[in-house]
């Protein structure tokens, strides 16, 4: 009787590759075979990705027949990679680059190859010796499309994360990893199916979209490929979002680009633009950046509450205000957008008039890598101020896991830390009782949220608490420095005009 090693090695080896197989040979060859100092974790897992996508285009590729489908990429451009070296690898494949990263490609099957290679670059020319091996060991002898989808999907999602490093080094964009187990969390809570149109107005490397596809798909039932869609304004982040999508829902190279480099905070029509055949969005996720030093550019945005807020902020009106009615989102914000005053205070008072946000989970800290961001999640469901004048929202759930930390190493998140939540929100979501409430979940009335001084939304799950209790006093701190610095700067200004 053949075993199954029997049948995997009838069928190929690749067949049997699993994740962790895979990423232990692409962190081999870079940490063995590659100028490890010249070269950035970030570059070498970009040009993973772009190596990925030419071979499985290259393999999946039907010229003829009723199957018919022609490569997305030129004719014989992975061969030319495999048989070129040196200048000529080099010139090869920014020749690639350029072709199929063209912002506005003529067919519209590139459109997501558009988006993988925009503003794409080779490694330097005196590193083509470290990319041919790659090309010709790495993945020239095997077939690629043959490996499992989640196999191959998990590998590169890894290979992203154990960039971590390079991404905090990109922090001006304010780039930081959310733990996939958190993100499985919300997924679960918004009780996602097939027929919802998820979308992420500052998708970093995608992982919300990947979550929502994974609960959709979760039934068993078809998910359409314009289901999730996301934008990012950073180039680095869009590309390697595109290739985690791709990898891990399975979806077509030649379809629809998942995910687009735009500034989503200038748009006020969608919350993301997918493409023509576009369709209201039905979901949000969203963890924008928390820079509280940046004002994003909302020239355009007459339609805002507060067109003078900072960046985490202005996500969380963009999302209120351009979701369709009935949509249901999740928006981190970070402590300082639940208590400041001035557009913050603003925004929250017209969140809580317009929508209606019935529950704040308060998170754990130590979740994002190397950093001390004190995080929080809004669930709300769009919706309209009550006939009576009375606001959408009627309470808000506090869930509250602050005493808990976690880190990637030594206490790592997993979704069963958030049972007890789920089970209290699905509870909640379904209109019944509480049988019995858990110690870290506490509920206040929003009109009398909207009577104190500031309309604080910084409020405790666990203990007793006044409705004016404005948070960590750290933050406050950190908040008034911030805003002398920035009056400072405004005066200066003043002076210097008078010169």
């Amino acid at each position: 009787m053949a075993t199954e090693r029997d049948e995997i090695a009838a069928r190929g080896p690749e067949r049997g590759w699993e994740a962790r197989r895979i990423l232990q040979r692409w962190q081999r060859f870079y940490q063995t075979k590659t100028s490890a100092k010249a070269l950035t974790k970030l570059e070498f897992a970009e040009h993973v990705a772009y190596l990925l996508f030419l071979k499985l285009d290259h393999e999946r590729a039907r010229p003829t027949g009723a199957l018919a489908r022609p490569a997305v990429a030129p004719q014989g451009a992975w061969l030319r990679l495999v048989d070129a070296s040196g200048d000529a690898l080099h010139e090869a494949l920014g020749e690639l680059m350029a072709d199929l990263g063209d912002a506005r490609p003529k067919d519209p099957r590139r459109a997501t190859a558009s988006v993988l290679f925009q503003d794409a670059r080779p490694w330097n020319v005196d590193r083509m010796a470290e990319l041919g091996r790659l090309i010709t060991e790495e993945f020239d002898p095997y077939r690629w499309s043959d490996v499992p989808r989640d196999e191959l999907g998990t590998a590169f999602s890894e290979l992203i994360a154990d960039c971590r490093d390079d991404l905090r080094s990109k922090r001006d964009t304010g780039q930081f990893l959310t733990p996939p187990p958190l993100l499985a969390v919300v997924a679960r809570a918004l009780a996602l199916t097939p027929g919802d149109r998820v979308v992420d107005a500052a998708v970093g490397i995608g992982t919300s979209l990947i979550a929502a596809h994974r609960e959709m798909a979760a039934g068993g039932g078809r998910v359409d490929a314009s289901a999730i869609a996301g934008a990012d304004i950073d180039v680095q982040m869009c590309r390697l979002a595109t290739m985690n999508v791709l990898l891990n829902t399975g979806r077509p190279f030649y379809d629809a680009p998942p995910v687009l480099r735009a500034d989503s905070l200038k748009a006020r029509e969608h919350v993301v633009r997918r493409h023509e055949r576009d369709v209201p969005a039905t979901v949000a996720i969203c963890n924008p950046p928390f820079r509280s030093d940046v004002a994003a550019d909302t020239e355009h945005r007459d339609d805002f509450w507060a067109p003078n807020a900072l960046l985490p902020a202005n996500f969380l009106q963009h999302l209120a205000i351009t979701l369709p009615q009935g949509a249901r989102a999740a928006v981190f914000v970070p402590d300082g957008v639940l208590f400041q005053s001035g557009a913050a205070e603003t925004i929250r008072r017209a969140l809580l008039m317009n929508c209606d946000v019935h529950t704040l989970l308060r998170l754990p800290t130590g979740m994002f890598y190397d950093t001390n961001s004190k995080s929080n999640i809004l669930f709300f469901t769009k919706s309209t101020p009550r006939p009576s004048g009375e606001p959408a929202t009627r309470e808000v759930g506090v869930f509250d896991l602050r005493d808990r930390h976690y880190t990637d190493t030594v206490n790592p998140l997993a979704e069963a830390d958030f049972e007890e939540f789920l089970t209290t929100y699905r509870i909640r979501a379904a209109g019944q009782p509480l049988e019995s409430e858990p110690s870290c979940f506490r509920r206040y009335d929003a009109s009398e949220i909207l009577r104190t001084s500031h309309a604080s939304l910084s409020l405790n799950g666990r203990a007793a608490t006044a409705l004016d209790d404005y948070g960590d006093p750290r933050a406050i701190a950190k908040s008034i420095v911030q805003h002398l610095g920035d009056a400072q700067r405004s005066f200066r200004a003043v002076m210097d005009s008078f010169d």
